[in-house]
Order: C-alpha cells, then sequence, then structure tokens
C-alpha cells in the first residue's frame, strides 16, 4: 500500500452519506460588457460592484459579477478612479480632454442610475484618487490633498508636513479609521512615498519608500501594514515594504523577482494577494513571502479587492473582469473522510481505491488509520496510519506481493479518525 498522488486542489464535502464534488477555484474570467482597459474597482459588498475604464465607461454589477451593465456615465474621457460609501452614493475622477484643463468629480445618489458632474471643478488640478470615511468626510489625493467635511459640497487643502518627497503625487488613500489612515506614490525614478495622518487627515507627514512609485498599502491594524512596490523598467526587484508601529518607520525587503505591484489586498490574515501587471503575487504567511502567479490569456489586471475572505473580484486590460473563489470557502468544520469504492471488485491480483478528505484548516492535516477486518470483525492488517491533508489520495492492495497469507473471501476496509469511522465490503479471491 502507497500514496501514489494528492491533489491539492480538488476536495470534497460530505451530506447524508451522499458524496457530492466541488472543484477548488481559483480566478477566473467575467464575461464584461467591454473591451476599454479597465483600470480601477470598487465593491461596496459581496454583490455589488462598479469598474472605470480609460474611455469613460462606468460599468456595475448587481450578482456578484454574474452580469455587468455600462452605466451612463455622461462622459467619454478617462475615468481614473471610483468609490462607494454605500450601494447608492458614490463619487468618480474624469480629465476633461479639452480647456480648460483639470479634474471633475462624478457623483451618483441612485447606484448609478444617474451620474452627474459636480459643480466643483478643479482646474489645473490633477487628482486620481478618491475616498470617503463616512457620507461627509472624504479626500482627493494627486498633486497635493483636498478634504471636505460636507459630502463634496467643498474642499481644503490639508497640509502636507514640507520635505524632499512630499510634493510628490498620490495614488491610493487607505485608512485604518476616521483618524489614522495612509496615502501612497510617488514618481518612477524618483521615489515611492508613504503619507500618514493621525488627526483625520487635515495634516501628513511623508517618507520616501522606494525607487519608484507605490500604488497601494494595505493596513492591517493600527500598527501593522504592507505594501509592495516595483520598478517597470525593471531595473530593480520588487519589494516588500512594512511597518509594525503604526507608519513611524518601514522595514524594505527585496523580493526574487521584478515588475509592479498595482493593488494589494487580503482575504484575511495569511492569504493575500496583489494585481501586478500580467501576473498575480500571492502569499500564504501574511506577506513575508510572496509567489508568482502567472495570468492565462497573457491578461493584465491593474486593480483587485476582495470583499470577505473568500472572495474577490479584478480588473484590467481589454475590459477583463476577473473573480476569485478560495476553496476555504467549502472546507468543513471538522475533518471529513470517504472511501470510494475498490477496483475491480471482486480482485484477485490488487486493486485501488480513493480517500477523500476535507480538514478545516487546509494547511494542517488530520490523522486517519485504514484498516482491513474479517468479516467476524477482527483485525487483520493496517494499511495505513498517517496525516491526512484535504485532497485525493490514491492507494493500490496487492496481497501477493505485500500480504501473501491472506485468504480468498470477503473483507472489510475501514478508515479510522477520531470519531469517523467509514468502511466498505471488498471481496478477494486468490
Amino acid at each position: 500500500m502507497h500514496l501514489l498522488k494528492q491533489l491539492l486542489f480538488c476536495f470534497f464535502l460530505f451530506a447524508g452519506g451522499c458524496l457530492f464534488a466541488q472543484e477548488l477555484t481559483g480566478w477566473t474570467k467575467l464575461k464584461s460588457p467591454t473591451n476599454e482597459t479597465l483600470r480601477r474597482l470598487y465593491f461596496v459588498d459581496a454583490n455589488n460592484g462598479w469598474a472605470v475604464s480609460l474611455g469613460g465607461k462606468i460599468i456595475n454589477t448587481t450578482d456578484s459579477g454574474n452580469n455587468w451593465n455600462i452605466q451612463n456615465s455622461t462622459v467619454t474621457t478617462p475615468i481614473v478612479d471610483i468609490f462607494f460609501i454605500n450601494p447608492d452614493r458614490g463619487w468618480a475622477l474624469t480629465y476633461p480632454s479639452e480647456p480648460p484643463f483639470g479634474t471633475s468629480i462624478l457623483k451618483t445618489t441612485d447606484g448609478g442610475e444617474r451620474w452627474v458632474k459636480d459643480s466643483v471643478f478643479f482646474q489645473n488640478e490633477i487628482f486620481s484618487t478618491i475616498f470617503f470615511v463616512d457620507d461627509s468626510v472624504g479626500f482627493i489625493g494627486g498633486n497635493g490633498i483636498k478634504k471636505t467635511t460636507d459630502g463634496g459640497l467643498t474642499w481644503t487643502n490639508a497640509f502636507i508636513e514640507p520635505g524632499g518627497v512630499s510634493t510628490l503625487p498620490i495614488n491610493k488613500f487607505s485608512f485604518y479609521s476616521k483618524t489614522f489612515g495612509y496615502a501612497c506614490g510617488g514618481r518612477v525614478d524618483i521615489a515611492g512615498v508613504i503619507w500618514r495622518t493621525t488627526d483625520g487627515g487635515n495634516n501628513w507627514t511623508s517618507i520616501g519608500l522606494s525607487p519608484d512609485q507605490i500604488y497601494d498599502v494595505y493596513v492591517v491594524d493600527s500598527l501593522n501594514a504592507i505594501s509592495l512596490s516595483g520598478d517597470p523598467e525593471l531595473l530593480y526587484p520588487l519589494g516588500i515594504i512594512k511597518t509594525t508601529d503604526a507608519g513611524i518607520s518601514w522595514s524594505f525587503t527585496d523580493l526574487p523577482f521584478f515588475g509592479i505591484s498595482f493593488a494589494i489586498d487580503f482575504l484575511d490574515d495569511k492569504e493575500g494577494w496583489s494585481a501586478a501587471g500580467y501576473k498575480f503575487l500571492s502569499t500564504n504567511d501574511s506577506g513575508k513571502t510572496w509567489v508568482e502567479e502567472f495570468i492565462f490569456d497573457s491578461t493584465i489586471v491593474y486593480d483587485l479587492q476582495f470583499v470577505d475572505k473568500y472572495t474577490g473580484f479584478a480588473c484590467g486590460q481589454d475590459g477583463v473582469l476577473l473573480k476569485y473563489t478560495s476553496y476555504k470557502k467549502f472546507a468543513p468544520d471538522k475533518p471529513t473522510f470517504e472511501i470510494g469504492q475498490n477496483f475491480p471488485n471482486p480482485f484477485s491480483d490488487k486493486t485501488t481505491f480513493y480517500v477523500y478528505s476535507a480538514t478545516p484548516d487546509f494547511e494542517f492535516p488530520a490523522r486517519a488509520q485504514i484498516k482491513l477486518y474479517d468479516v467476524l470483525g477482527n483485525e487483520f492488517i493496517t494499511l495505513a496510519d498517517q496525516d491526512f491533508y484535504s485532497g485525493v489520495y490514491e492507494f493500490t492492495f496487492n496481497p501477493l506481493q505485500d500480504y501473501k497469507n491472506i485468504s480468498s473471501g470477503v473483507y472489510v476496509l475501514t478508515l479510522i479518525s477520531g470519531d469517523i469511522k467509514q468502511s466498505m465490503k471488498i471481496l478477494y479471491i486468490k
């Protein structure tokens, strides 16, 4: 008896003594209503999300990405960011294609059924990201930071402490609370910068951390945050940027590969992903180490977001939309096993059977034994005593090779793990 293979990317759920197979899934492509490049997306919950294109399109789903529709944005100019505070109220940023140049805000109060251009126009000012902490307080960032306390009716300049990199462009905001948060940005070949506020965004300090701009920061808790920085010219490797003291100091560690990290998000305290152009980067140890996950069809991804610990979405070039479903979504509450019927049965030479296992935490196994009993209940052989991770295990039982003293007859093959006991009859004809 020996283990021939362990398939870690499928497992089985059981109910009422019946076996139901569920393939473990990762990123799958969704049907997109546009072929325009999608640079940003935002979901308020598992069902309701939006993505914006550089051709002025806003697309929306209300059924977790199964169907998308094009909303009337009222513009054909690039839309560079979108944010919703709830399923109804949202904002987007766009740039006029003719003078006067600057930044316009689009807003909706009905989930995007009707978008209108805000009367506020930032002439000769370029902003690339918008974020609200509640219905009233929000921020726009780009060439500086502006804050509103009245839902966007008026905006005032936030104070950024002067410094060598403090005036570089801002790409994105990441807040832990209404008072504490970060912004990130910079410029290629100059510096990657993270800004920090502790007073609700009225005042900001900055620190240069990498050779090239930083696109996103994931805030773990009040002390810990993580980012990835890369180089579009591939002269410098990707780097892990971390803080453990609420952004007072940061560490920078090179990764063994190159590229750009456009967005970073985590499903839980261990599993995280980054949209990195023509590939994803993923971690299963809270960001200590990362691996490259190359994307099918040479798809380029620019943004991603996880809506819960099982589900995420990504968008990118040529209107691509992707959905992620974690295999952990199907994990049982306790270890589960099933022995599949052996074949051939009866057998005279050797026979094969499968063991299907699923554990609550896929990183840790469950111990199980497989024993052979005669029809009177006497234990005859222990075929296996080992750890089982979630997966499918194939065993081959060859009496002529391993157990030559076995007699013809009916035997009971039994798997035992804690209070779990699964049995089946096999018939050996010598």
